[in-house]
Formats: structure tokens, C-alpha cells, sequence
């Protein structure tokens, strides 16, 4: 099912984003590519960075160590420097719980919360496979037979002297 829920996604993101300059197509491109199947972990945090590669993302100029075999968190930008993805994973406590989860974090030195968040609209309305709390529009829940076991989130959040991100997180208890 997941790999279903990804091309339906793709596809309805991809329709969208023909029309647009491809600067646009980047955070779907994004969403489809690298965060969502990362979340789903349909992908691993290695072939997320081969995705994230192929989208022409690179490690940043000043991020010259040699990235360790076991990373958990590879942070890549764009080629002309706008985007940049965060991709990460680990063992955290959520709700008293452990639980391993999985990120990735979309962030633009030119797109704002709100141009985030539109593209969060887009690709996340469909009611059947999300749902989104009333008091916070900028969050979006994959409904779930079993949220006991697992839960995929997307949010859109703006810090004061931040650049406003979109995380894609899934978390596994």
C-alpha cells in the first residue's frame, strides 16, 4: 500500500508542478522522492541521499568530513543554494514510549511558511489518507490502522530568525 500511496501522491504533485518554473518542482520533488518514501521507509537513509543526489542536491561547501557508515543525519542543498533537505534518523522517547523515527526536514531561503504550507495542501487534502488537527492547519496525520505501531506526520513550522521548514516524520514504536 505504501508504494501506492507515493505515486498517487507523486502524481498528484507532479500535475501540479508541470505548469511551474522547475524552481517550484524542487519541494515536490522533495516530498515525492526523498521525505515521503524515507518516512514510509520504503527507502533507506542511504538511497534518500542517492535520491536527494539525483534531484542535483549536494553536501554543503563547509561540510567537508567524510560521512561516516552509520550516519543518521545528512543535511543537503540544492545546486544553486535555495533548498535545502535535512534527512535523519534515530531512537527517540515520544509519549513515555520509545520509538525509532525517521525525518526529513525541506527548508528555502525563499520560500516562506505559507508557500510551505500551500504545498502541504496540495499533496496532503485528500481526507481519506490524512486527516489535520482544527487548531493547527499547517499539520497534517496519516490515518492509520494501527497508531499504536506507527504514525506519519507533516508539519510546517516558522521560528523567529529561522527559515520556516516542512518536517515529514514517521515514527515507529
Amino acid at each position: 500500500m505504501k508504494p501506492v500511496v507515493c505515486c498517487v501522491l507523486a502524481a498528484g504533485l507532479l500535475s501540479i508542478a508541470l505548469p511551474v518554473s522547475a524552481q517550484e518542482a524542487v519541494p515536490a520533488g522533495l516530498l515525492t522522492e526523498v521525505c515521503l518514501p524515507f518516512a514510509n521507509r520504503a527507502q533507506t537513509l542511504e538511497r534518500s541521499v542517492k535520491a536527494a543526489r539525483e534531484l542535483e542536491f549536494r553536501r554543503p561547501v563547509n561540510d567537508t568530513a567524510p560521512l561516516d557508515d552509520w550516519a543518521s543525519e545528512v543535511t543537503m542543498v540544492s545546486r544553486d543554494g535555495v533548498w535545502r533537505v535535512r534527512i535523519e534518523e534515530g531512537s527517540v522517547e515520544r509519549d513515555a514510549r520509545p520509538a525509532y523515527e525517521v525525518s526529513c526536514i525541506i527548508s528555502s531561503s525563499r520560500a516562506s511558511a505559507r508557500e510551505l504550507a500551500d504545498l502541504g495542501r496540495r499533496a496532503f487534502r485528500d481526507e481519506r489518507y490524512w486527516t489535520s488537527p482544527p487548531d493547527n492547519a499547517w499539520r497534517w496525520d496519516r490515518r492509520s490502522a494501527y497508531p499504536d505501531e506507527y504514525g506519519l506526520a507533516v508539519e510546517v513550522r516558522e521560528q523567529a530568525g529561522e527559515r520556516p521548514t516542512m518536517t515529514v516524520r514517521g515514527s515507529y514504536y
